[in-house]
C-alpha cells in the first residue's frame, strides 16, 4: 500500500477516534467550554481575542463561553492595564479543579477502552500519539482544510472571500 493511502487510512482512523471520543464526552460536558478553560489555564492572563484566535472561535462565541465560565466561578475577568478596550481572563481554583476533573474523567474512559490491551501496545500508542502531537505542533497550526470543508462558519467565510476576490 502506498504512503498516500496509508496517510488517508490513518486520517480516517484518527477522525473516527476523535468523533467517538467527542460523542462520548460531549454528553457530559461542553468540550468547547473546556477548551476555552484550558486555553486560559495555559496562557493566563489572556485576552479574549487570543482565545478566539487559538481555538478558531468567533468573538461572540468566545464571549459566551467566558461569561458562562465566569458565572460558574471558573474564571475571572479583570481590566487589561495595557488596553482599556479589553480585559484579561484568569483561571480560578474552581477552574483548576474543573480541568483536573475533566482530565480524570477522560483518563477513566480511555483506560476502560484500552483495558485489555497488552502493555507494549499501550506504550506504542503513547509514543505514536506523542509523535503525532509533536509533528502537529511543529506545523504551527498551519494545517489547512480544502475549500468547502471545516466548520460551517469557516466554509461560509471562504465562500464570501472567494466571491470578493473575483
Amino acid at each position: 500500500m502506498s504512503q498516500r493511502n496509508d496517510s488517508a487510512d490513518l486520517a480516517r482512523a484518527v477522525m473516527e477516534l476523535i468523533d467517538r471520543g467527542h460523542r462520548q464526552l460531549s454528553r457530559r460536558l461542553d468540550l468547547t467550554r473546556i477548551q476555552v478553560l484550558g486555553t486560559v489555564a495555559a496562557r493566563e492572563p489572556v485576552r479574549p481575542a487570543a482565545i478566539a484566535a487559538e481555538l478558531g472561535l468567533t468573538a461572540s462565541a468566545t464571549s459566551r463561553h467566558i461569561a458562562a465560565l465566569e458565572r460558574a466561578g471558573q474564571v475571572v475577568a479583570e481590566p487589561d492595564p495595557s488596553d482599556s478596550r479589553t480585559f484579561l481572563v484568569r483561571q480560578t481554583d474552581e477552574g483548576r479543579a474543573e480541568i483536573a476533573t475533566t482530565i480524570e474523567a477522560g483518563a477513566a474512559v480511555f483506560s476502560e477502552v484500552i483495558a485489555d490491551w497488552p502493555d507494549r501496545d499501550v506504550t506504542t500508542a503513547l509514543e505514536l500519539v506523542t509523535r503525532l502531537n509533536q509533528a502537529w505542533a511543529e506545523r504551527g497550526g498551519t494545517v489547512t482544510s480544502p475549500p468547502g470543508t471545516g466548520p460551517r462558519w469557516r466554509r461560509t467565510r471562504h465562500v464570501r472571500e472567494s466571491e470578493e476576490e473575483q
